[in-house]
């Protein structure tokens, strides 16, 4: 994971002048953009057109469709993707980006989780691959920030403060 900066939102880059889809970079570790020769750790302020993003180096096959945050969940950036493998060959790219598998509550779908921070699971990175069997794309959903509920406390802080928002 990148050495944190100056965290940013999107609308502070756009008023910047600065185009999202060039500086947005999807890492396991969240959303970020890169801005004055450094990585900046970035929220998605709702309310300007979702932003499409070719995902780089462990993300190389895939195309995110950043939509919204929900900040109220603790999540920083939410949205879409599509990879042009099987479901098989995007589990085996989220594994090699670091994700683990979890045998979550989300009927029809695999979910994958990063650690986040040791103790609390905060800042995880979720990625939900949805189970159509036979088909050569795989779709599914991502969000960033929220706590990791497999951390020793993270379950705690993820039931009070995220899952019911």
């Amino acid at each position: 994971m990148p050495r944190r900066a100056k965290p940013r939102f999107t609308q502070e880059i756009l008023s910047a002048g600065h185009s999202l889809a060039a500086c947005l970079r999807v890492l396991p570790g969240g959303l970020y953009a890169e801005l004055d020769g450094g990585l900046h750790p970035v929220t998605v302020s709702n309310g300007h057109p979702p932003v499409t993003h070719d995902g780089q180096d462990c993300f190389g096959n895939f195309c995110f469709r950043i939509t919204h945050s929900k900040t109220e969940a603790g999540q920083t950036a939410a949205g879409t993707f599509t990879f042009p493998g099987s479901l098989l060959d995007a589990e085996r790219a989220l594994l090699a980006a670091g994700f683990r598998r979890r045998r979550g509550t989300h009927a029809g779908k695999r979910e994958f989780r990063t650690r986040g921070s040791w103790l609390t699971g905060a800042n995880s990175a979720h990625f939900l691959l949805l189970e159509r069997p036979g088909e050569k794309e795989t779709l599914g959903e991502f969000h960033f920030g929220e706590h990791n509920p497999y951390s020793p406390f993270g379950w705690l802080l993820h039931w009070l403060f995220e899952a019911h928002r």
